[in-house]
């Protein structure tokens, strides 16, 4: 029998040691096959000292000496984020400039000079020759295999590195290690010369290299130079001018202007593919990236890669949840796939500015694999769905820590997905049907609770469409712009003044740039203003995306708003995929609560797409949305504190302080937060981000009140305070206490909260008090003045010894039966109508006694009613309530074959009611004696008499 197929892919770093070693995953480890790909030789050279600081300086020098003093081919040069690229853009832009005009002056004295002195002598630095044409000697390549494990690869560098820079002496910061099969590439690359420096040039650079070489075995540790006649052709013959390489010496080699372009993942998509074009001729390919050119593409043309062995990563502590970015060295795995960039088209040179003591040393094998980077309550409400409960006993291949595993329980255990013996829910079943994080599921699913309690709501499918927007927009990067230092239109820009031959100055220029980025940034400014909501960053960008959605042209809406076109797309590709996961879902059982009834997803999508000047959302929906927000986020709750900060610089930047729930230091609101404005005093954040201070992103403000409710796993409560007094609520139907909550681990003291009171007794006693006072029942509260005692005395502990005290209470409690509710009430006068009867009537005084029969008929016709009614029905009462007693006891004593055919097991609420309907809920009782039956009728006079 043959078993399926299982076939997984993965990233070129695959640890396959964590597959293969043990038995934790496979009792029967599987084979390793390895398939080589297409590799040519990458001649690899590492610094002799490494600078921690100024990499960027480095890197700089590096592409202007390579541009200068090496043959054709592209220059790909990996810094750590967005900031450095377009740092070192401007750089070499600016220094391309700068060759391009110099070489043009100098071709123009050498055209002088050629007339009167002839034929020159020209003067090689040999040093830098040899750096990167060394040919002879015992000289390794390392070829690095893009698909291979990089054990062999590591153990290729062991035994192969030679670092001679010390034994050759020379002035080159380079440590040269080359490929074996380079001497079998000789044709080739004395092809690739005769193109760049003609025929004549090359013989001198080949007479060069037999002069190097008997010089380096003779004095090995010379510092001088060579002299060696070269042709005059080696210049004539190129369209681009000659370039000095140093003050002392002239150069044989022509290097024209560079074609410097950026590389990143927010690089709009049209930016990106200009790596891809053809550069003019004469210029030369420069491409400075992240690390997404490290194994996402392969850029034509790449002979050369300067790899500063840094990159930006994010870093999550699971302890307080703040995320860092961290400028860190990569790993050997990864310098190996930079170093592949240059060997995909043709044989290469990676210069590497750091030294191989740094590289052994220090780096690490793999890189820190993406589950220890990353918040895992995701992973671990899936393990807990499929029947994983005991997660830290997972055979993960790369097991995430303990504290992440124990942090994203009690995540789970905050958003309600799990019960506290570690179960899922029903809510956190529910959770776990969307393919999305915990937070974003937690928000869609609170709206979809609150909105199927609400019956009718025209607006309901505009809600949910923005709940969705909002899951959306937290799922990705700020789409607003917030850095202007450079941006890809730059480039343009910039060749517009290469190509013009204007005479203004440099402080003129600087001048005019510095403008131009004010106006970039009061053109953001504006558009944040626009689509601001003062209540959310999240809505903010709902709003934002809406109208993205509904513009004509999406890529000159985001141009003139200040959006990332790239950010703003994958979000509107996001938001239609997750409304389709929520008419998608199918629940059952008891997660029926969580599927949508208040239309289609075509209902939404064109509730969605009206177009608007001003947000849509009323106040009452913001709120909704609001509450959503909390619940998903309810964990990360700030607090703000006393006290405004300023930093002092080129502008002062004032942020309000707030104290985050689960971090100690302060933290800052960003005053470009739609948010810092109304600066409310609670807000939950999606992230806490730490830059130069920690900065909150994604705020929502949020009420107290929320945080009881969706967070009272983070709440603390007081014992029950006597005063304020405990109170019933109509619309629960409960009886309260009142307690003072506090909240997380600074113990915020939050608004007085009322807590549902367990105890029985103590529950008992508030419902009578409830009751005599009017809460229950709206009738008794206008006879109180006529009670002989107040109803309060209830609530006092030695109150329980008094007559009337202790009757009504053990009436509210029996064995069999607990009357705390208005329900429980209902449903013992459906049972006896003169349940409670003399027990409430002792607490009236005798002179009230003959009225009380009407106040009793008054208080069964409000029980029936809805809790909503009786407070605003007070007025439609029966003006014949002796006859609804009547009836009452009617159905009660007398047998129930006589109350009529099909009413056999009926009471008073089912008949006593308008019409035929018989609904309890709207038994408003007027005109009632044209309503009666004949047989009631009968059967009350009959009793009256």
């Amino acid at each position: 029998m043959i078993s399926p197929l299982k076939l997984v892919l993965m990233s070129a770093t695959l640890r396959v040691e964590d597959f293969v070693s043990g038995t934790r995953i496979f009792r029967n480890p599987p084979p390793v096959i390895e398939v080589p790909t297409r590799q040519y030789p990458v001649t690899i050279h590492f610094s002799k000292r490494t600078e921690i600081v100024d990499y960027i300086g480095q890197a700089y020098k590096k592409v202007l000496s390579i541009h200068q003093r090496l043959p054709t081919g592209g220059i790909l040069v990996f810094v750590t984020g967005q900031r450095e690229v377009e740092y070192l853009c401007r750089m070499l832009r600016k220094a391309s400039k700068e060759l391009v005009e110099k070489s043009s002056n100098r071709n123009m004295e050498k055209e002088v000079s050629k007339a009167s002195t002839g034929n020159a002598i020209e003067e090689y630095d040999m040093n830098e020759v040899n750096e990167a044409f060394e040919m002879h000697g015992n000289s390794h390549h390392d070829q690095t295999d893009r698909f291979s494990s990089y054990d062999e690869d590591l153990g290729d560098f062991d035994d192969n590195e030679s670092d001679f820079s010390d034994d050759l002496g020379t002035d080159s910061d380079l440590e040269g290690m080359d490929d074996v099969d380079f001497l079998n590439e000789e044709t080739e690359t004395d092809n690739d010369l005769s193109e760049v420096f003609g025929e004549g040039s090359l013989v001198s650079l080949k007479a060069a290299f037999e002069v190097l070489a008997g010089k380096t075995t003779s004095n090995p540790r010379s510092d001088e130079k060579q002299i060696v006649p070269s042709s005059p052709k080696g210049c004539s013959n190129q369209s681009i001018p000659c370039v000095e390489e140093k003050r002392d010496g002239a150069n044989g080699l022509c290097a024209g202007a560079m074609c410097v372009l950026p590389l990143y993942a927010m690089l709009p998509a049209s930016a990106q593919l200009r790596v891809f074009e053809e550069t003019k001729e004469g210029e030369r390919l420069v491409v400075v990236a992240t690390n997404v050119a490290e194994t996402s593409l392969t850029i034509p043309g790449i002979k050369y890669v300067v790899d500063t062995g840094r990159e930006k990563v994010k870093n999550y502590n699971s302890s307080n949840g703040m995320e860092t970015y961290e400028i860190q060295w990569i790993s050997k795995a990864s310098s190996a796939q930079r170093a592949g960039r240059a060997g995909r088209t043709g044989p290469g040179h990676c210069y590497r500015l750091y030294s191989s003591a740094v590289f052994n040393n220090i780096f690490l094998d793999f890189s820190s694999a993406e589950i220890s980077k990353i918040p895992v309550d995701g992973v671990v409400l899936l393990m807990k769905s499929i029947g994983v409960h005991k997660v830290s006993n997972f055979p993960f291949p790369t097991p995430p820590e303990a504290t992440a595993l124990s942090e994203a329980e009690r995540c789970l255990s905050t958003l309600e997905a799990l019960d506290t013996n570690g179960r899922l829910t029903p809510l956190g079943m529910a959770m776990a049907q969307y393919p999305m994080s915990p937070r974003h599921s937690r928000m869609l699913l609170t709206v979809v609770q609150i909105m199927r309690k609400v019956k009718t709501y025209t607006r309901a499918n505009l809600v949910l469409g923005y709940t969705v927007a909002a899951a959306a927009s937290l799922s990705l990067s700020n789409p607003f712009i917030m850095q202007f230092e450079g941006s890809h239109t730059d480039i343009n820009v910039l060749k517009k003044d290469e190509e013009s031959d204007s005479g203004d100055s440099k402080k003129a220029k600087d001048k005019e740039e510095k403008l131009r980025r004010k106006n970039l940034k009061e053109s953001a400014k504006q558009s944040r203003t626009k689509f601001s909501n003062p209540s959310s960053d999240v809505l903010t960008i709902a709003y934002a995306l809406q109208c993205f959605e509904l513009s004509g042209n999406p890529v000159d809406f985001c141009n003139e708003h200040a959006l990332h076109v790239k950010t703003m797309e994958e979000m509107s590709k996001l938001r239609k995929q997750l409304l389709q996961l929520v008419f998608n879902q199918s629940f059952n059982g008891r997660q029926e609560e969580f599927s949508w009834t208040h239309g289609t997803l075509e209902d939404v999508e064109r509730a969605w797409r009206v177009s608007s000047d001003k947000h849509c959302l009323l106040l009452n929906e913001e709120e909704l949305l609001g509450q959503a927000i909390c619940a998903g986020w309810a964990d990360r709750v700030a607090k703000r504190i006393k006290g405004v900060t300023s930093s002092g610089g080129d502008r002062k930047v004032n942020a309000v302080r707030y104290q985050a729930c689960m971090v100690k230091e302060t933290v800052f609101l960003h005053r470009w937060s739609s948010v810092s404005r109304s600066a409310p005093e609670f807000l939950v954040y999606s992230e806490l981000l730490y830059t130069k201070r920690p900065y909150i992103h994604g705020a929502t403000s949020v009420k107290s009140d929320w945080l009881v409710k969706y967070a009272k796993s983070l709440c603390t409560f007081s014992a029950p305070l006597e005063d304020p007094k405990p109170y019933y609520d109509s619309l629960t139907d409960q009886v309260f206490d009142w307690v003072v909550p506090t909240f997380g681990p600074h113990l915020w003291r939050l608004p007085l909260h009322g807590a549902p009171i367990l105890d029985d007794v103590h529950r008992v006693a508030v419902f009578a008090f409830s009751l005599l006072e009017g809460h229950v029942l709206p009738c008794l509260k206008s006879v109180r003045k006529f009670m002989a005692a107040s109803p309060a005395s209830i609530l006092r502990p030695e109150a329980s010894g008094q007559r009337r005290v202790g009757n009504l209470l053990n009436k509210l409690k029996t064995r069999s039966r607990v009357i705390d509710s208005c329900a429980m009430l209902r449903e013992a006068w459906n049972e006896n109508p003169i349940e409670l009867h003399s027990e409430v009537r002792n607490w009236f005084q005798e002179g009230f006694l003959d009225q009380f029969e009407d106040l009793w008929a008054k208080m069964q016709q409000e029980v029936l009613l809805d809790p909503k009614e009786r407070k605003s029905k007070r007025g439609e009462l029966s003006v014949f309530p002796r006859s609804f007693v009547l009836l009452s006891h009617c159905l009660h004593m007398m047998p129930r074959q006589m109350a009529g055919p099909g009413t056999e097991n009926a009471n008073v609420k089912d008949i006593w009611v308008p019409g035929s309907a018989r609904n309890p809920e709207t038994c408003i009782l007027k005109d009632q004696e044209a309503r009666y039956r004949q047989r009631y009728l009968d059967l009350m006079l009959n009793m009256e008499v």
